[in-house]
């Protein structure tokens, strides 16, 4: 889980439970909505509501209580009124504690799409005090206005450059971009490259072959995408700079613990070997380096060459 930076909404009484009549759940401003998954603008007396479902953890205070499916939507109430995005959808747990002028703060995941957090501020409480301090007279808005969340205009933009990366001549190296991208453009272009590299290795570790699937969300895997040469070194997002590791063996990677000889197949260093706790890695020593399927987007061996000359510890 990659939780992303969080936005927030102080609630109206009409977002409560205690609201009278039969409310539908929570508003969603336009102004925080591009952080929420997009939706269809287009409604009608025949599909008079479009809508996603999504997995939200709900937190009062700081404390998890509890798991639901919710479903955000364009609700449109049989297609009488305008289109209003709205959370809806077994919400009761937290709407019926909460009171008008609480704040319930937004936190999405980077790597699972239906999945958001939710979580419950409620009046004179120390979290809430803080945030109420530093929010203003804003009703929304983000968290922290200096670490913004990505938005899915950025994430959308993401995909299309790397899919212009992907039909280019691979190379390792991207000296043309910039090192210090704002940090939601270098969050949704390292969505981009985890995604497209799980996929053009089936979603197996390079070095293991290991998979690990959640049972909770389909194509939500627990793996990195590790550039082999990294970008603060001019390294480029095309999928030829990457590979699929579990999360200990990207650290190991990129600490210098294990590497990729000129064979493709897997270095673990004597000096390492030698250290107590290492197993592991010794019996990856020699093993070979599973490719990706897709031959032109196979990882680089300059690539690899690089890492063996600038980090591979000997």
């Amino acid at each position: 889980m990659r939780l992303d930076q969080a936005v927030f909404k102080m609630l109206a009484h009409n977002d409560t439970g205690a609201a009278a009549g039969h409310q539908g759940g929570i508003v969603i401003p336009k102004d925080i909505a591009r952080f929420f998954p997009p939706l269809a603008n287009t409604t009608s007396s025949i599909n008079p509501t479009v809508d996603v479902r999504l997995k939200a953890d709900l937190f009062i205070d700081g404390v998890r209580i509890g798991s639901v499916l919710t479903r955000y939507q364009h609700q449109t109430w049989g297609g009488k009124r305008s289109p209003e995005r709205r959370l809806t959808d077994n919400l009761g747990p937290l709407r019926n504690v909460a009171e008008k002028d609480d704040i319930l703060v937004f936190v999405k995941d980077l790597d699972d799409d239906a999945y958001i957090q939710l979580r419950l501020l409620r009046k004179g409480t120390d979290e809430y005090n803080r945030l109420y301090s530093s929010i203003g007279e804003k009703r929304w808005g983000l968290v922290d206005p200096s670490r913004p969340p990505v938005s899915w205009e950025e994430l959308t933009e993401a995909e299309h450059y790397l899919e212009e990366k992907i039909v280019q001549p691979a190379d390792a190296f991207d000296t043309k971009r910039k090192i210090t991208h704002s940090g939601t453009i270098h969050r949704a272009r390292n969505r981009a490259f985890r995604r497209k590299i799980l996929e053009i290795y089936d979603s197996r570790c390079a070095f293991t072959g290991r998979r690990f699937a959640s049972p909770l969300s389909e194509g939500l895997v627990g793996l990195d995408a590790a550039h082999i040469i990294p970008v603060s070194s001019h390294g480029s997002d095309h999928p030829a700079n990457g590979i699929p590791l579990t999360k200990e063996l990207h650290w190991s990677f990129d600490q210098g613990l294990i590497g990729v000889s000129t064979s493709r197949t897997i270095i673990v260093p004597n000096i390492v070997k030698q250290l107590a706790g290492n197993e592991f890695l010794c019996e990856l020593d020699g093993v070979q380096l599973r490719e990706a399927h897709v031959s032109s987007l196979r990882a680089l061996d300059t690539a690899f060459e690089w890492h063996r000359r600038h980090v591979l510890i000997v």
